[in-house]
């Protein structure tokens, strides 16, 4: 009887606990809530067990939104910026400012509400209270609701050049 095909119980065990391990935890789903006025939001359940313990607090890459990113996928993040180069003036002012309003070890109260430092709050929320909670993949991502609504009129507006875009995506494919 060959055995070239059969499976070792503990390397398949070994084997699942590794891509479990690997999974990657996509961030999905739209919530709104607002800031007390301390300046602390209410983290969703599902968006708090995610993120883990502890998390770090950045700019959105264009600045445009606050960014919530579980440790390892920050870390991954600067581990991009610093492959593309540090004698980059252009990349040095961008991460200047990146870092400034960048806060890691970040945690929930038992409430589940994350205290958003007032730096971001004034520089990238703009001191509004109402605020969309979004999955964004890899990240949660935290805009006040009036640009949100302006980004989805926008989007709106665009959607037949995207979906004509992602149709030329699909045929290069083939």
């Amino acid at each position: 009887m060959d055995d070239t095909n059969t499976v070792n119980p503990e390397e398949n065990a070994e084997t699942l606990e590794k891509k479990e391990k690997n999974r990657v935890k996509r961030f999905i789903g739209s919530f709104n809530h607002s800031l007390d006025s301390k300046g602390r939001l209410v983290i969703p359940q599902g968006f708090r067990e995610k993120l883990g313990e502890t998390f770090c607090i950045a700019p959105s890459y264009d600045f445009k939104s606050v960014a919530i990113y579980p440790t390892e996928k920050w870390e991954e993040r600067n581990e991009t910026y610093e492959r593309l180069g540090k004698l980059n003036p252009a990349l040095n002012q961008y991460l200047e400012q990146f870092y400034a309003l960048s806060y890691d070890e970040q945690t929930c109260d038992a409430q589940g509400r994350v205290l958003l430092p007032a730096n971001i709050r004034q520089k990238i929320l703009r001191d509004e209270r109402d605020m969309e909670i979004t999955g964004a993949n890899d990240h949660v991502r935290v805009v006040a609701l009036t640009a949100s609504g302006d980004a989805w009129n926008k989007f709106n507006d665009e959607l037949p050049k995207l979906l004509d875009m992602i149709a030329g995506l699909e045929t290069q494919k083939e």
